[in-house]
């Protein structure tokens, strides 16, 4: 007979030997599978008071006889003399043993238990969901006192896997549970159970007087906050032993004096407990399905132990006899956690390419990939642990968060910076759209070369690499270090009358702002890149794009650009209104809307945002022109939206509506309508603060600090 024996502190040995001899009033039983609890992990890595070695630990175990019967082992061996067995509450004789404790347990191949300790199994009842009759026994055990009654309001503190099973007997129960775990990495991986179950998780709440608080993880600070959150007249089940040695504040405990609360402890689980612990497993199969992490074979018992130990994942079964790798899924058993997380996820579409579109736009477009979301739980729990409340730090917080994915890492850093500002004419202005005229573009370009312009004292101040990037100025430029030439032609056309570009000079302009891009940063890419434009007209192509986008009206997406009076705006909209009547855009179709409406520069943008994308590279929008050229880049490319960072709240309403259907905020709101890049190289310094932030501020554990907050 094959069994896993603790031998010593972290010792766990795989050792043959011969099947042990059942005694009176005892059965000899096949083992089919055992679960892996937290007390297992913990005996292995600190022993237990009632722990002698060698045992063969596990008590949630599955069991066949020798007529092939099938079932569930309370762990449990009373006297059956004593007041508590008489009273039914056997849980708590004083002569208890336990399975896996004071008797070997279900690691092996077989396993001797007392007759009175077998509860029939139900044979629609899958081997690896029964093996949770044991904990949810224990929950049902600890919610008998509480009195569950429809519409009672239930605070469950910890997302374990008790805690899960708490919240959904309470649900079951018909009461309206709602979980606190505080860490991200447990949030995201139970996040299938809860959408199942339909139950409600947060990290905090603000929320009070619920009438049951169950305490379902050992943190003290959890303990207190359920007895401050406890409305008066309620029940408080002490489900979890806490952290020992560690100190709760009396004013806390005294709540319990003056809300007369009752708090009841909640210890193992009665016979009763198992047997009602079956039917419920069959109702909630589904959800508890979600619960089960992997199915291993008995020999990869001892690899598992520390993964328990560590608390981040669920639920283990060890599958001792082969039987769950024969568990059909045609049967109607429910895949577990890790087949549904690990099922394959549709890629968003992109958008359809034109056939003439360059061959470089293409390969850079399929360059671009989504950002890591293997590291947002490690990343987010990360943060919460720094020395601060829960989200205290905002958008700093959530730029951080953000940078991790895109670099992959916990440490993520801003070191290269760089800014483009892409320049374009445009035809529109033919229809006296803007205050100023198109001579402005050429004469701001050559102000920029200078280094006299906002965005140039900015980017000296912030350290960042700027370039300006002439994509359609109807002007001609000398050479210049910081001028790089991508003109596809001297201005668009007049897209009130015709289509603003050609196919061929729009895949010619995306591809000039990916060359700008990528030209500068052969070798490797920038940290970090704002986009920043320049080009009289492009206010009216902005609202063009982002009104055939999202469906707003040109009246609500039309703003003053460069300042035109009241009338001016009210022609600008009855311009761009009829150039949309026109031209009958597929608001779906990137490509289409920036042939038709759209302008060089913004074009040049695009390209420049997909290409810095294909790096790794995060992508900081400026005002409402550049966040139009975002908005088209993911048409064309979904991936790109996870690497944008909206710098700075424009005073144009079209703004607003674009980053609502890109699901982004603005970092700033410095009231300001310059464009150039101008926000976008504040926001950088930004974002370089949150990356210190998650780098280098201290957590709780580092300083020493409690984390009461």
């Amino acid at each position: 007979m094959k069994k896993m024996v603790l031998t010593g502190l972290r010792k766990l040995e795989e050792i043959s030997g011969e099947r042990p001899e059942p005694r009176e009033g005892e059965k000899l039983m096949k083992v089919l599978a055992c679960a892996v609890c937290r007390t297992d992990a913990k005996m292995w890595d600190q022993g237990h008071r009632d722990l002698v070695f060698p045992r063969v630990p596990g008590h949630e175990v599955v069991v066949r006889g020798e007529n092939g019967d099938r079932f569930v082992i309370w762990p449990g061996r009373s006297c059956g003399r004593c007041r508590y067995c008489l009273e039914g509450r056997e849980n708590l004789c004083e002569d208890m043993t336990i399975t896996g404790f004071h008797h070997d347990g279900g690691f092996a191949e077989y396993l001797v238990v007392p007759e009175k300790s077998l509860v029939p199994l139900p044979g629609d009842i899958p081997i690896s969901l029964a093996c949770m009759a044991e904990p949810v026994g224990c929950v049902l055990n600890a919610l008998s006192p509480m009195g569950l009654q429809p519409g009672d309001r239930v605070a469950v503190f910890g997302g374990g896997t008790v805690g899960l099973m708490a919240a959904l007997a309470s649900k079951t129960m018909g009461a309206d549970p709602l979980l606190i775990e505080k860490s991200e990495e447990k949030i995201q991986r139970i996040s299938p159970f809860l959408e199942e179950a339909g139950i409600e998780c947060l990290k905090e709440t603000r929320e009070g007087e619920f009438d049951v608080v169950i305490n379902a993880c050992p943190d003290p600070i959890a303990f207190s906050m359920g007895v401050v959150k406890l409305a008066r007249g309620g029940r408080f089940a002490f489900f979890s032993g806490l952290t020992k040695n560690e100190h709760l504040e009396t004013n806390l405990v005294n709540l319990i004096h003056y809300k007369e609360a009752a708090v009841t402890g909640a210890y193992g689980l009665t016979r009763k407990n198992m047997e009602d612990a079956l039917p419920f497993i069959r109702k909630n199969h589904k959800a508890l399905a979600l619960l089960v992490e992997d199915i291993l074979s008995l020999d990869r018992a001892g690899e598992v132990l520390p993964r328990v130990l560590a608390g981040r994942e669920l639920k283990f079964i060890l599958d001792v006899a082969g039987d769950l790798a024969r568990e059909s899924l045609d049967s109607g058993h429910e895949p577990t956690r890790e087949a549904v997380v690990r099922s394959e996820v549709a890629t968003p579409e992109r958008a359809d390419v034109p056939e003439g579109l360059p061959d470089f736009c293409r390969r850079v477009i399929a360059e671009v990939s989504p950002p890591s979301d293997e590291i947002r739980a490690s990343a987010q729990a990360r943060m919460d642990n720094k020395t601060k409340p829960l989200g205290a730090l905002g958008k700093l917080e959530e730029m951080a968060l953000q940078l991790c994915r895109i670099q992959n890492s916990l440490d993520p850093v801003i070191n290269a910076r760089a800014l483009f500002v892409f320049a374009g004419d445009h035809g529109i202005t033919e229809e006296g759209v803007s205050a100023y005229p198109s001579e402005v573009t050429g004469q701001m370009v050559d102000n920029f070369l200078r280094g006299g312009a906002a965005i140039n004292v900015l980017c000296r101040h912030y350290g960042i690499k700027l370039k300006i990037v002439d994509m359609g100025v109807n002007a001609d430029f000398e050479p210049h270090p910081d001028l790089i030439l991508k003109k596809v032609r001297k201005g668009t056309r007049n897209f009130a009358i015709q289509p603003a570009m050609t196919e061929e000079e729009m895949g010619a302009a995306l591809q000039g702002g990916m060359e700008a891009f990528l030209d500068q940063w052969k070798d490797s890419a920038p940290d970090i890149v704002g986009m920043g434009e320049m080009g009289i007209g492009n206010t009216s192509s902005a609202s063009a794009i982002i009104s055939a986008v999202t469906g707003i009206s040109p009246s609500q997406a039309t703003g003053r650009g460069t300042g035109v009076d009241d009338k001016g705006l009210q022609h600008k909209a009855q311009v761009i209104e009829r150039a949309l009547a026109f031209h009958q855009l597929n608001g779906a179709d990137g490509f289409e809307i920036l042939q038709k409406v759209g302008g060089y520069e913004i074009a040049g943008i695009a390209g420049a945002v997909l290409a810095a994308a294909s790096r790794g590279t995060a992508v900081v929008l400026d005002g409402v022109i550049v966040t139009a050229a975002g908005l088209l880049a993911h048409l064309i490319c979904p991936h790109v939206r996870d690497y944008l960072i909206s710098g700075h709240k424009s005073v144009e309403a079209a703004q607003e509506a674009a980053l609502a259907f890109l699901g982004l905020e603005p970092v700033i709101d410095f009231r300001m309508r310059l464009g150039e890049g101008t926000g976008a190289a504040i926001t950088i310094d930004s974002v370089a603060a949150a990356c210190r932030i998650m780098g280098e501020m201290a957590s709780f554990d580092d300083a020493g600090v409690s984390k009461k907050g």
